[in-house]
């Protein structure tokens, strides 16, 4: 198997690992770069998406352009032009994204819309935050309250 991997394959585990429109169920190495393709789960040092997806990615850094990631699990998280469902890092820096939750020690943030950030440092401009801590304890506690009276009333 080489290191430029072109095709889906079931898995794939090198030190680098380039995918070059085509995809991958599992992918692990140092070293992953995808370009136009996808991978179901990619667990590596550092990893390069660029016009492609990723299910779940597992790293110590994470650079995304132009791309659509499930989840991030990353010490450090660099998305631009992308869309995520979930980002947790110590570090994310965040431009022109979509994201559903994402959860940081510090994040910066630029011409973004986010569901729900949870941050201890935050920087930045021209965002959309759906949810803060606050109104997602509100609402957190609103639905818990709801599913409560739902299973008393189902009991009677």
């Amino acid at each position: 198997m080489s290191d430029s991997e072109s095709g889906t394959r079931e898995a794939m585990r090198l030190a680098a690992v380039t995918i070059r429109q085509g995809g991958a169920r599992s992918v692990s190495g140092h070293e992953v770069t995808i370009r136009q393709g996808g991978a179901l789960r990619v667990q590596a040092e550092e990893v390069e998406v660029k016009q492609g997806g990723i299910g779940l990615v597992r790293a110590g850094e994470v650079e995304v352009t132009a791309g659509t990631v499930g989840g991030v699990l990353a010490q450090k998280a660099k998305l631009d032009l992308s869309a995520a469902w979930l980002v947790a890092a110590r570090e994310a820096d965040l431009d022109q994204v979509g994201g559903g939750v994402v959860v940081a020690e510090s994040a910066r943030v630029r011409d973004s819309a986010i569901g729900l950030l949870v941050t201890r440092h935050f920087n930045g401009e021209g965002n959309r935050v759906l949810f803060g801590p606050p109104a997602a304890l509100a609402f957190g506690a609103g639905v818990g309250l709801m599913l409560w009276l739902l299973g008393r009333l189902r009991w009677r």
